[in-house]
């Protein structure tokens, strides 16, 4: 009789079931409450439908991050129980004694520690079918969610496979799972943080490479989304989950392979493969250099040291912070705490690295800090929630960007030495996003500082933006609501007079609600007709040169979607509107004096006394 190879052993498969069933057991529990029992409360609780959408529609569908989430710890601990065996000496060679290929048992464990999660998604999914009979629930949204739940589980497990390949220890296998799962986003937002330090005009806040860490890359794509007013639902996200779920496939092929070669003694080793050990110490020393450096500007000097101070901060910081993290590589891949000598090289090749870095940057070798897009392949410019797409508008901002870049200098200065004998200072942090004809994206993130003098020439960088801020295009973008302003969507208006109550001695407040009638009347014929005169939607950097400010503050909010009351949707479109009055707005005054009995003062009348 002809022998035959076999990629799953139902032995092997028992024991790893008899061993392990604790695990399956508390996800389906944890599933049953939240899925079944938790789907039923809602229904009890409810009236049933948002608009036309079934209420169990919308809770449903909103689960998927929840699920995402879930997926991402019971994947490592599944990954955890089934290779668990590779980091223990006696158990690794146990198993390879057993007459099976490495295919068959790498393929064993790999089955069964997935099969029984994906089994109890599906039976947690088919008890909710009585939902769908009875029409409280759609068969496509809980479709969606089993898909998401599959899927993100696919991608979880197979890259926790991986990973057990890459450590011969049980402890330091859930922290390569959650460092390399996150390493991308948390690396790139630390190093953008210290390079801010060093290179004027960095955005620390944008990140590019969240592709590269599938929690949040799925958390920030998945969305349930209410079109209309309750009209219909939206699942967006779904197929970056399906391209994740594709890339555990390649992840699981990655593992496999490295087992095929994994050389078994290596159990309790902390790097199981040789070449990748070199590839660790670097790694820890440029991840704990990053951090502390972070942690030190951010915790210690609440970033108020700027220019060459920063500059030489940053360098020190980073360089304790690779030491630490370099030596603590090397203790435990050699399990000892005997590694200072002979072990500085690589070190000291980090450490050059670093400075030349971080000197190019501080004084710009590579002219980055200079460096802007070509006018003409500017399509939109985004600075602080407003849009720019008019060739004029662009300009202003283009030259704005090298006023600020040519005046580095004035805005590195020290806090304490910005404003000296007492002089008032402002300041102003300002981002701007280039979005060029490729699709491309161009970001730059300034502190701009100056005096009250700066504020009343045209000339300074401070007035450059507010006369950006307050260009006849950012005002209409602003102003005009992006939803139809009629009494069916508008969801509150209301005012607040703030005045100082000289009999009780105290600051109040009152509000003033008018009707949804009375809000499209005051959008129409009094706030649109002072965004004509552009005295609505202003910003200013400071005081000096802006109109009085009155005692009222305008509360509007206008939605063509429903928020659901739990909050797993958000609306397709909202208006919100938190406008303080000025003097000039003449038209808006004019309305609620007409409307109400209020008065509306300036400052001085409104607050006389100081605090």
């Amino acid at each position: 009789m002809k022998s035959k190879t076999s990629c799953f052993n139902r032995g092997v498969a028992k024991n790893l079931l008899l061993r392990f069933w604790p695990l399956w057991a508390g996800y389906l529990i944890v599933l049953l409450l939240l899925l079944p029992i938790l789907l039923r409360q809602t229904l009890q609780d409810t009236l049933g439908y948002i608009g036309r959408i079934p209420v169990l529609d919308a809770r449903t569908a909103g689960m998927g991050e929840e699920m995402i989430v879930i997926s991402f710890f019971v994947s490592i601990l599944a990954a955890m129980a089934m290779f668990g065996y590779l980091y223990n000496s006696r158990s690794c060679g146990m198993m390879n004694a057993l007459p099976l290929t490495r295919t068959g048992m790498f393929f064993t464990a790999w089955l069964t520690g997935l099969v029984p999660l994906l089994l109890a998604d599906l039976l947690a999914a088919l008890l909710c079918l009585p939902f769908v009979v009875s029409g409280d629930l759609s068969l496509w949204v809980l479709g969606t969610l089993l898909g998401v739940m599959a899927l993100s589980k696919l991608c979880f497990y197979g890259f926790a496979s991986l990973c057990a390949m890459l450590t011969g220890s049980l402890i330091i296998l859930p922290l390569v799972f959650a460092v390399l799962s996150l390493t991308a986003y948390v690396a790139e937002a630390a190093t953008r943080f210290v390079l801010s330090k060093v290179l004027f005009g960095l955005d620390p806040d944008r990140i590019v490479l969240s592709w590269l860490s599938p929690p949040v890359k799925m958390l920030e794509s998945y969305t349930a989304i209410v079109q209309g007013v309750g009209e219909s639902l939206t699942v967006q996200g779904l197929g970056v989950v399906a391209l994740y779920g594709a890339a555990g496939l390649l992840f699981t092929f990655l593992a496999w392979r490295l087992y095929l070669r994994r050389r078994m003694e290596t159990a309790t080793d902390t790097v199981a493969i040789p070449v990748l050990k070199p590839v660790f110490k670097y790694c820890m020393a440029y991840g704990c250099g990053v951090l502390l450096s972070t942690f030190f500007h951010s915790a210690i000097l609440m970033n108020q040291e700027l220019g060459l101070t920063a500059a030489l901060l940053t360098a020190l910081t980073v360089l304790l912070g690779s030491l630490i993290g370099y030596f603590a590589a090397e203790m435990l891949i050699r399990k000892t705490v005997r590694v200072f000598r002979g072990s500085w090289r690589g070190w000291l090749i980090f450490a050059a690295a670093a400075l030349l870095v971080l000197g190019a940057c501080e004084f710009d070798l590579f002219g980055w800090e200079k460096s802007q897009p070509k006018a003409e392949r500017v399509t939109a410019v985004l600075i602080e929630g407003t849009e720019y797409r008019e060739p004029e508008s662009i300009r202003q901002i283009l030259e704005l960007q090298r006023s600020i870049a040519a005046h580095k200098d004035k805005h590195e200065t020290n806090v304490r030495d910005r404003a000296p004998h007492g002089v008032s200072c402002a300041a102003c942090s300002v981002h701007l996003s280039y979005v060029l004809d490729s699709g491309r994206t161009v970001s730059r993130y300034y502190k701009l500082y100056g005096d009250a003098q700066d504020l009343q020439d045209p000339d300074s960088d401070l007035a450059k933006l507010e006369t950006v801020f307050n260009l006849p295009e950012a005002l209409r973008f602003r102003s005009v609501s992006k939803v139809p302003v009629t009494p069916e969507n508008v969801v509150y208006f209301q005012t607040e007079f703030s005045y100082y109550d000289s009999e009780q001695d105290y600051y109040n407040s009152e509000t003033v609600r008018f009707t949804p009638e009375e809000a499209v009347d005051f959008y129409q014929n009094a706030f649109l007709l002072d965004l004509t005169e552009n005295t609505v939607g202003r910003r200013f950097v400071g005081l000096a040169g802006s109109p009085r400010e009155t005692n009222v503050t305008i509360q509007m909010q206008i939605t063509d979607g429903e928020s659901f009351s739990a909050g797993y949707l958000r609306t397709e479109s909202t208006s919100w509107y938190y406008v303080n009055l000025y003097e000039d707005n003449r038209h808006c005054i004019d309305w609620l004096l007409a409307h109400c009995d209020q008065q509306i003062l300036i400052p001085e009348e409104a607050w006389p006394k100081k605090f």
